[in-house]
């Protein structure tokens, strides 16, 4: 097959190059790199095949000068081996590098090589396979008497695996096993910084996600191919709604397959939010590096680069799913000239209070726009039959019509329309359980499916009084204007009494050919 090129960008935060001298725990920032990968996988090519060719690409990027002065990389969930490539992982425990040890695989021997030859701590995503029954699982083993797992994998300087996390919330993920119990996985470094880590769908759970935030860890490296939703879980916006609410940096490495709905990588400095976020309407492969700014030291200086935005119509070829929004409580935004709303909408005793300034532009009888609707919700959900949740959310969101059916769902490539409401502020304020099975975090995007910039909002939580529970009263605001608005919400997940994701039957569909099987578009991609 033609080698896809690679294309490799960096995005310097300083006027000046970075110092060739490694990143020390006095330092107050360290240099990552995040990588959004995509391989052009031919129809019918043979899985060895495929794998090398993947493994060439990583070891391209570990070798780049772009990533020489890179402190950590992270690569993303399921873009380099498969489940006919699977291999075997050492227990970090036994301090082996697998540099040259026919024991292991070549993903696993060349990556430990490249991380000890270029002196930097890397992070991969791949499919392992390990012996199974393990002592501690009594679960029955499959025929061939492995496990298969989708397993993130650190290596330090020296290529010593000093970390594996096994992915525990899987998503269709048929023939991977999991873990009797989510994983605590975390690593330290020599540059004074500890890294907890997990895997995509992961970051909709209690376990292990929040409670690694709960442990103190601050930094975290995510993996992840991710399957965007509006209004609420496109995968930067959700990416930095977390890193936000938990006030932590997000190392996040998204897969690109922008026709089948996954990408978003970015690097997220807690609540000083995006330092550098992508989505992308085309597959790439880049590699993003950025100076982070250690939670250690909270006034260091932090310099954004401003995403760059593909135009709506571009973004038109992100395939997006949509909620279940159809049950939600909603009213809508009048289309008044020059507004000045408020508003309660309640979803039975969940209720949100929203106080907007707006203006909208006249003479819109024969023109295409959005419309807007003010929404309460606070009830289950299901994520594609994979697992079930409940939400609770205040949410202000768009629709392409008049008809509620169209919520959540954007204008095609070569629809024209007009930005007709300018929000100038917006205030959505409720009452949230205060507790550890309840997860609240700011949430927003405008039509180019990218995030705002947090100087833009406002985020505010006190304690409310005179409750028979613990709750706070969250406030979200914003307060510069925008006619790019999509979605502008506080959002909520209920944790206690919900079933986690769990398990699959063996099988050897990948969960990239499950979900292009749900979204009818196998047409669109070649063979996983």
């Amino acid at each position: 097959m033609s080698k896809p090129s690679i294309l490799i960008c960096i995005l310097l935060l300083f006027h000046a190059a970075p110092s060739k001298q490694l990143s020390t725990p006095s330092d107050p920032h360290y240099w990552a790199g995040v990588v959004e990968f995509s391989s052009n996988r031919v129809s019918g090519e043979h899985p060895e095949n495929s794998t090398i060719n993947r493994l060439t690409e990583y070891l391209a990027i570990i070798d780049s000068p772009e990533a020489a002065n890179t402190d950590v990389l992270v690569f993303p969930e399921g873009t380099l081996n498969r489940f006919e490539t699977a291999s075997f992982v050492p227990n970090p425990s036994d301090n082996v590098v697998p540099c040259n040890n026919l024991r292991y695989e070549r993903v696993v021997r060349d990556v430990s090589c490249a991380a000890r030859n270029r002196k930097k701590y890397v992070v991969i995503n791949l499919t392992e396979k390990a012996q199974c029954p393990d002592r501690f699982d009594t679960r029955p083993c499959s025929s061939d008497g492995l496990y298969h797992f989708n397993t993130n994998v650190a290596f330090d300087r020296e290529g010593m695996v000093v970390s594996r996390y096994r992915k525990f919330n899987l998503f269709g993920e048929a023939g991977i096993n999991t873990t009797t119990y989510p994983e605590m996985a975390s690593f330290h470094t020599d540059f004074g910084v500890q890294f907890g880590h997990f895997i995509c769908f992961d970051l909709m759970f209690n376990e292990p996600a929040l409670e690694l935030v709960r442990l103190g860890i601050t930094d975290f490296i995510f993996p992840t191919m991710w399957f965007s939703e509006l209004p609420f879980l496109t995968a930067a916006q959700i990416q930095q709604g977390w890193a936000f609410a938990n006030n932590a940096n997000l190392l996040a490495a998204g897969a690109s397959f922008p026709a089948i709905g996954s990408t978003g990588t970015g690097i997220y400095s807690g609540r000083r939010g995006a330092i550098t976020t992508v989505m992308t309407h085309e597959p790439q492969t880049k590699l993003y590096v950025a100076q982070v700014p250690k939670m250690s030291f909270p006034n260091a200086v932090i310099n954004k680069v401003p995403p760059q935005k593909g135009t709506p119509a571009q973004m038109a070829k992100l395939l997006l799913k949509r909620d279940q929004i159809d049950k939600y409580a909603t009213k809508d935004l009048p289309m008044t000239s020059n507004g000045q709303l408020e508003e309660r909408v309640c979803y039975e005793s969940h209720c949100c209070n929203f106080t907007i300034n707006y203006s909208v532009k006249s003479n819109l009888q024969n023109s295409k726009y959005y419309r807007y609707k003010l929404a309460a919700y606070d009830a289950d959900r299901t994520f594609d039959g994979f697992a079930d949740g409940q939400i609770t959310t205040c949410a202000i969101f768009a629709c392409s019509s008049a008809s509620y059916s169209t919520c959540s769902q954007r204008f095609e490539a070569n629809e024209a329309y007009e930005e007709a409401v300018t929000f100038n502020s917006i205030t959505i304020s409720a009452k949230f359980a205060d507790n550890d099975q309840t997860f609240v975090l700011p949430n927003n995007v405008d039509t180019s499916i990218v995030p705002f910039d947090v100087s833009e909002t406002e985020y505010i939580v006190v304690p409310s009084v005179g409750d028979r529970t613990p709750h706070n009263v969250v406030t979200f605001k914003l307060n510069q204007p925008r006619s790019d608005l999509y979605t502008f919400a506080i959002w909520a997940r209920k944790f206690e009494g919900r079933a986690v994701a769990g398990a699959n039957p063996s099988g050897m569909l990948s969960v990239l050919v499950f979900i292009i099987a749900l979204a009818g578009v196998v047409r669109h991609v070649v063979e996983f």
